[in-house]
């Protein structure tokens, strides 16, 4: 897609806060609890993994059962940094990078599917790999990206690894990282049968880019102009993305291809020269039933005011316009939050999010916070879904599909991790039942899918080769 980037200046307008209920999660006066991220469960409970600094330093996971907060360890860590997702049978899967030795720093999975965490290296090598983001495919696959190099001055790399039979595998996203810190990125799975990763992050000229993997390489491009930092994305259930992110620490913007082209926009700007706006946290209102709807999106993020205090702040954009609103407003305490995602919505609308706050002595403890009431507003955009006019059926080494009409064909070969393997076929067919090859003598045992574009409908198969 040809990158057109158009700056719209949204009109905004701050609200009196929104009522948000706080609890505290943590209560140990002998530890410090800080770097809280979140995500909700199928059921909508929320689940927090954060560490805690002490005698000895451990990373926690903590789930909001019915009237208390459970809190388990996960595993003893030097200074980790951590991404955690939550499979379909509910278990935590937490990625974390941590120093092994004095000059190592290694990838580790520790997953809870048998009641207690159990830790894994992933990497176990000499070279350097820091802080992964973690998904996991419609299969449960872990997938990563992670920042590696070969001596902590040297972190040049940008690598998307995924979990195979034989262990871990990884290839290169890119190497145009920004350099002066790590400003963030983020991975998303692009949603449908086949969930094809794609990556934002700042680049050395500190623009916002956007890389995909295509014809078995990533393609890269920047999406913006602009000093940005610290990039949340989400993608949609009909595969646009969304994507909000901070320029220079002052305002927060939003970016979204849902008309095709990159669209940007500010969702606020700084009130006042002194202060600050930083590291957003993004989710997207969906809507399921007779229709799909695609809602609108919701933002929480760090605020500071003139003498640099910390407090979270809120926007939503109900009907074209974004609202903010105050969430935390403690003039002598911070309000700080992990960096990953720490703001989710539920299927109601209601907000869910995390943050760390210095308890009575000046500990540092963990908080939740949830919103009294539902954040979904109107402006929902509805879009009727029509009967597939599209099946792909894969039998054998055949796909094959029927036309109702003429029109332009696409079918692309993936694996399991969303890479794609081959481009099958792309063409003008005419209309009635059609069948294409699959040459799967190459294609090692595993789970591949073929995803079809006709025209503008999309439909996908999987496959499974045995041997």
């Amino acid at each position: 897609m040809k990158r057109i980037t158009i700056v719209l200046i949204s009109a905004f307008l701050l609200l009196p806060a929104a009522e948000w209920n706080v609890e505290q999660v943590t209560d140990n006066p002998d530890y410090f609890c800080v770097d809280p991220i979140l995500k909700l469960d199928g059921a909508g409970r929320a689940m927090i993994v954060y560490t805690e600094f002490g005698e000895e330093s451990h990373l926690k996971a903590a789930v909001n059962d019915t009237d208390s907060w459970r809190i388990r360890d996960v595993a003893e860590v030097v200074g980790p940094v951590y991404s955690f997702a939550i499979n379909n049978l509910g278990s935590i899967v937490v990625a974390y990078s941590d120093w092994v030795g004095e000059e190592a720093v290694d990838l580790f999975l520790a997953s809870d599917s048998t009641g207690e965490f159990v830790v894994t290296n992933i990497t176990d090598d000499p070279a350097l790999q820091f802080a992964p983001v973690l998904k996991l495919n419609q299969l449960g696959v872990p997938l990563l990206i992670y920042i590696a190099g070969d001596t902590p001055e040297d972190i040049t790399e940008l690598r998307y690894g995924w979990i195979t039979a034989e262990g871990f595998e990884s290839e290169l996203v890119a190497d145009n990282l920004s350099q002066d810190e790590i400003l963030g990125y983020d991975l998303v799975l692009k949603r449908g049968s086949i969930q094809m990763p794609h990556v934002f992050y700042i680049g050395d000229d500190d623009y916002l880019w956007h890389a995909e993997p295509v014809e078995m390489v990533w393609d890269r491009e920047p999406l913006n102009e602009l000093s940005s930092e610290w990039p949340s994305a989400v993608a949609d259930p009909l595969g646009s993305f969304h994507v909000a992110y901070d320029v220079g620490g002052s305002s927060i913007h939003y970016i979204t291809d849902m008309s095709g082209a990159w669209q940007d926009e500010i969702v606020f700007d700084q009130l006042v020269p002194e202060g600050g706006n930083e590291h957003p946290s993004l989710d997207l209102e969906t809507v399921y039933g007779a229709y799909l709807g695609i809602g609108n999106p919701h933002v929480v993020w760090i605020h500071a005011d003139a003498d640099w205090r910390y407090d979270l702040w809120y926007a939503g954009k109900p009907q074209g316009a974004w609202n903010q609103s105050v969430i935390t407003e403690t003039s002598e305490i911070d309000e700080l939050p992990g960096y990953e995602p720490y703001f989710a919505l539920d299927v109601q609308g209601y907000g869910h999010l995390t943050f760390a706050r210095e308890d009575e002595g000046f500990v540092p403890q963990i908080f939740y916070a949830k919103s009294a009431e539902p954040l979904i507003g109107t402006g929902v955009t509805e879009v009727p879904t029509e009967a597939a006019p599209l099946q792909l059926i894969v039998k054998g080494s055949e796909v094959s599909f029927n036309l109702p009409v003429s029109e332009q064909v696409a079918l692309n070969l993936y694996d399991a991790s969303g890479r794609r393997i081959e481009r099958l076929v792309s063409g003008y067919y005419s209309a009635g039942e059609r069948t294409v090859p699959i040459n799967s003598v190459d294609l090692s045992r595993g789970v591949y899918f073929v995803r079809g574009q006709i025209g503008g409908h999309v439909a996908s198969a999987k496959f499974v080769v045995t041997r």
